[in-house]
């Protein structure tokens, strides 16, 4: 675990620095740092449970400018599964996002750098809303080792609780195609495709200090369809919680 939280404040350093060389430049010139480090007990992505009954922690920085952004982003786990390593997956992301009234619209490309089995990559389109809810849609498409689609509908609203505490709900649903032939419905050859999983979250936002703040968060991940869950192994219904420290500058 020495390894883990070496790479942790590596990232907290890289984010430190960088925001010092932010505040120094010209307001013409406006690049973000932001970055995070979340503890969470489990790390379930898109209905897969990945990590083996331990906590996580997934470090993240993104660097943007104008739109354009890139992301780095971590997952420690001390015991993996299918692997040795304590970093078992580093994900790249570059991406760039745009507004049009209420409307927003996103491209990005992500390389999934995965210890234990092969990387894959993945290019996506997203659209949103700017209006109830904060509707917003995103297509995936694998274009390496695991060739299929992803489709991701996400919603999410926030209170105000107090002047500087804040209650974020949202919620998260998946349907997947796939044209992997490891990926089938159950009992047949057929190649799955249907509804996958959902998640939902809350999380309190408590500004700590003049750059970070801290969130609470507890979520539920859940198979949406009996197809889900027997095809591809996802839990009928995982809670776990969470602390997300996030820095800005």
């Amino acid at each position: 675990m020495k390894h883990g939280i070496t790479i942790i404040f590596l990232y907290i350093l890289i984010l430190i620095l960088f925001g010092g060389v932010v505040d120094s430049w010209a307001e013409e010139n406006s690049p973000t740092a932001s970055g995070s480090v979340a503890f969470l007990g489990k790390y379930i992505w898109r209905g897969y449970e990945l990590s083996d009954k331990s906590m996580v922690v997934q470090p993240s920085i993104t660097f943007a400018y104008k739109g354009s952004a890139f992301n780095i982003w971590g997952n420690l786990d001390p015991d993996p599964p299918d692997s040795n390593a304590v970093l078992n997956e580093t994900d790249l992301t570059v991406s760039y996002d745009a507004s049009i009234g209420f409307f927003g619209l996103g491209a990005g490309y992500i390389y999934y750098g995965l210890d234990g089995m092969d990387d894959t990559q993945e290019i996506y389109l997203k659209a949103s809303y700017d209006g109830f809810l904060t509707p917003t849609l995103t297509m995936y498409r694998d274009i390496s080792s695991l060739p299929g689609y992803y489709f991701n509908l996400g919603l999410s609203h926030s209170f105000s609780l107090t002047d500087a505490i804040i209650l974020n709900l949202s919620g998260a649903f998946g349907y997947s195609i796939s044209n992997d032939d490891s990926i089938v419905e159950a009992g047949t050859n057929d190649k799955y495709k249907g509804l996958q999983d959902g998640m939902l979250s809350a999380s309190l936002s408590i500004p700590a200090a003049k750059y970070i703040t801290v969130s609470p968060t507890v979520s539920y991940a859940f198979a949406i369809s009996d197809k889900a869950e027997d095809s591809l192994g996802i839990s009928t219904g995982d809670a776990f919680c969470g602390l997300v420290l996030s820095f800005a500058f």
